[in-house]
């Protein structure tokens, strides 16, 4: 009688914990069911909520690691999970909190305005606030200068009738701006009406486009030329600047610094000085430059020819703080000339890595290292990629080699 008591227990504990372990399992695969359901995918356009216009380069960020960018059409399209709560921020409008659930195709943003107070601003305080500026670049550089960072990039080209698109994952040093980049992954497409050999991408130099910034360190293609915030000597000789008060609704403040080139271009393009202008956002608190849109007009790029052409180059650069330096978030350029027509988009994916490993360049041309690094779908299927405009998609081909 004992005995069967005993075998009774111990039958009943070694149920019990079947069923424990069992309804655990359950419960397991219930919430990883519930988690994997609610997914969604979150798209749109962001325009300007005055004007209408579509905003290029907004942010969208849904926690950590899951983020993207409006590409140069104010599109977006990002995988979230139903429950997230995405922001939307652009350097000089008011940021916007949108649950992922009630997202409208539409949204707007709120511009900053310019405060009506303003009349004029004194030269000594202009100077003031630039030399502040050009302080926090350079110190920024000089103890950070060794961190990497993690980056998406795409580059479309059309010449000679044909079209060319790259898109890649990348490492490259990261603040004050892009240098020494390394291809991790990638894959290309084109259409060159049945003539590739029209479409040279081999002799180009546009990668090294992405290398620009109001100040730029070890670049060999930009070293001669002219920054406007690589010191207030340079500043004084070769600039005008007009600054503005900028404000938004809650409250933050920004300088709007315009740099204009003081001295009359020469009538020969290969005898120009090669300059940058543009407008600098600045945060009036820290003395922090957060966004630089700028031009230069007299620069050369290859595209296959047998010399340099001029060409017009705009880009758009912004900056994040998250690590206490200035560190590239993303860079827009386009740019071309009668024969030629391109714009490049660089987006980071990761935070800054302070102590990376010595750095591999991939070399002087950005085609032959997309593909010695290969495709690696990995990458493609962890990150979110900007979306590509309609001509963009026509272009790329497929996901995989």
């Amino acid at each position: 009688m004992f005995y069967n008591k005993q075998l009774i227990i111990f039958v009943l504990q070694k149920t019990y914990l079947i069923m424990r372990t069992v309804l655990f399992f359950f419960t397991i695969l219930l919430f990883s069911v519930s988690v994997w359901a609610q997914e969604v995918v979150v798209q749109g356009r962001v325009v300007d909520a005055k004007t209408g216009e579509a905003l290029p380069y907004v942010s969208i960020y849904a926690g950590e690691g899951k983020g993207t960018l409006s590409n140069n059409e104010g599109e977006f399209k990002l995988k979230v999970q139903e429950g997230d709560m995405l922001k939307f921020s652009c350097i000089c409008y008011d940021e916007l909190t949108i649950a992922a659930n009630e997202m409208p195709s539409t949204i707007s943003l709120t511009p900053y305005t310019a405060q009506m107070s303003e009349v004029t601003v004194q030269a000594e305080s202009v100077d003031m606030i630039l030399k502040r500026i050009i302080q926090n670049l350079h110190r920024d550089y000089d103890k950070n200068k060794k961190w990497t960072r993690k980056y998406f990039f795409r580059t479309y080209s059309e010449m000679n009738g044909g079209s060319y698109i790259a898109e890649a994952f990348m490492k490259a040093h990261s603040v004050v701006n892009i240098r020494s980049a390394s291809i991790l992954s990638g894959l290309e497409g084109h259409d060159t009406e049945g003539n590739w050999s029209s479409l040279n991408m081999f002799d180009s130099n546009i990668h090294r486009l992405i290398e620009v910034g109001p100040m730029i360190y070890d670049s060999k293609f930009w070293q001669d030329a002219i920054k406007p915030l690589k010191s207030l000597s340079t500043l004084h000789r070769r600039y005008k600047t007009d600054l503005k008060h900028m404000q938004g609704e809650d409250g933050k403040t920004l300088y709007k610094i315009e740099f204009r080139w003081k001295k009359k271009e020469p009538s020969s393009l290969y005898l120009r000085e090669i300059y940058i202008v543009g407008t600098a956002y600045v945060d009036a608190e820290t003395y922090r430059l957060l966004r630089f849109d700028g031009s230069c007009k007299n620069c050369t790029v290859y595209t296959g020819e047998f010399l340099p052409l001029p060409t017009v180059i705009d880009f758009h650069l912004e900056y994040d703080y998250s690590q206490s330096a200035a560190s590239v978030s993303h860079l827009y350029i386009r740019g071309g000339n009668p024969l030629t027509y391109y714009h490049t988009l660089l987006f980071a994916i990761e935070p800054n890595e302070e102590k990376p490993e010595k750095m591999k360049i991939s070399g002087e041309n950005m085609v032959i290292a997309l593909r010695r690094a290969g495709f690696k779908s990995k990458l493609w299927k962890q990150y979110d990629i900007v979306k590509r405009t309609k001509e963009e998609e026509r272009i790329a081909f497929g996901d995989e080699e």
